[in-house]
């Protein structure tokens, strides 16, 4: 394995562990480059300069680099797909970080469009799964086996309007009959999955839900507010009960946006990247990471045996 990495100072050889851990700190334990620095020296006197550590990224990110695309590929060809994203900044300028995951495998994702483009780059023109998202127009275009839109964000977004037109009476009951409707479709997915009703009790009950969506409309909604999500549940209505059609798919997206946090909590440290380079190393380390997270693996010690594979 190459035995200095960028900057790494001279005479001096950091092993496969004392790379690692400089790596697990800063994207696991959520470390800045300062404090890594002065936690080696004060902790194993072990000195390293900060363009060491920042060096250390680099190779890792080299080794896994070919781990990354083999995750994407295995990501693209799963079931489902939790799709969501979150503004960044490289250098300053306005990023967008997006995570792409199932139950097994996390890819983070830094670029600076916040469109259809991505979603092509990243999953192709088509997946053959379920595409689970929220309400962003960039995954409108992908052809896919089917989409789940988040439930969760339309509940939010009812509850919002239910407080801010509390006074309109017609507005009221509209909203408050679709989050009956939706926290209906909700309990039944988890009857059936709880084996609490049968097979033709659900059907049964998930097409009456069905019709009843599609006869849930407001003929003329006189607020701004309320024209945004009539305008939605028109152009979405056939994606917010996939997940009764198809078993184990979430009728949310709480799943992306928890293997977003972690970027979240990053951010407020690093407050993004500098270089190109530093979002090559966040894409891979961090999906990495993530991965072996999902998977029940200690991440500090994957990546430990990753690297040990190349001595």
């Amino acid at each position: 394995m190459e035995g200095r990495g960028k900057e790494e100072l001279p005479n001096s050889y950091i092993g496969p562990i004392a790379k690692t851990v400089a790596v697990y700190l800063k994207y696991h334990v959520k470390v800045s480059d300062r404090d890594i620095h002065r936690l080696f020296e004060s902790l194993f006197s072990l000195k390293m300069s900060t363009g060491s550590i920042m060096g250390f990224r680099d190779q890792l990110q080299r080794y896994c680099q070919p781990m990354y695309e083999q995750l994407l590929k295995s990501l693209k060809n799963s079931s489902f797909i939790h799709a969501d994203e979150t503004g960044w900044r490289l250098d300053g300028k306005k990023h967008w970080l997006w995570n792409f995951s199932n139950h097994s495998i996390s890819i983070s994702h830094i670029d600076p469009g916040r469109g259809q483009a991505v979603v092509d780059q990243m999953l192709g023109s088509q997946y053959d799964g379920i595409l689970i998202s929220d309400f962003l127009s960039a995954y409108n275009k992908i052809k896919t086996k089917g989409k789940q839109k988040c439930l969760v964000h339309l509940l939010r977004e009812l509850k919002r309007i239910q407080e801010a037109l509390w006074d309109d009476p017609s507005v009221q009951s509209f909203c408050q009959r679709l989050k009956e409707l939706l926290k209906d479709a909700i309990e039944l997915a988890k009857a059936y999955q709880d084996q609490a009703i049968s097979k033709e009790d659900f059907e049964r009950k998930r097409t009456r839900l069905e019709e009843s969506l599609k006869d849930l409309t407001y003929a003329d909604p006189h607020h701004k507010i309320l024209q945004r999500l009539v305008k939605r549940l028109n152009q979405y209505r056939g994606e917010l009960l996939t997940f009764l059609y198809h078993p184990g798919i979430d009728s949310n997206n709480n799943h992306a946006e928890r293997q977003i946090r972690p970027n979240v909590l990053l951010r407020k440290i690093t407050f993004g990247n500098r270089s190109y380079q530093g979002t090559e190393n966040h894409n891979v380390l961090m999906s990495v990471i993530q991965t072996a997270k999902l998977q029940n693996l200690n991440p500090m010690e994957f990546l430990q045996n990753w690297l040990f594979s190349f001595d």
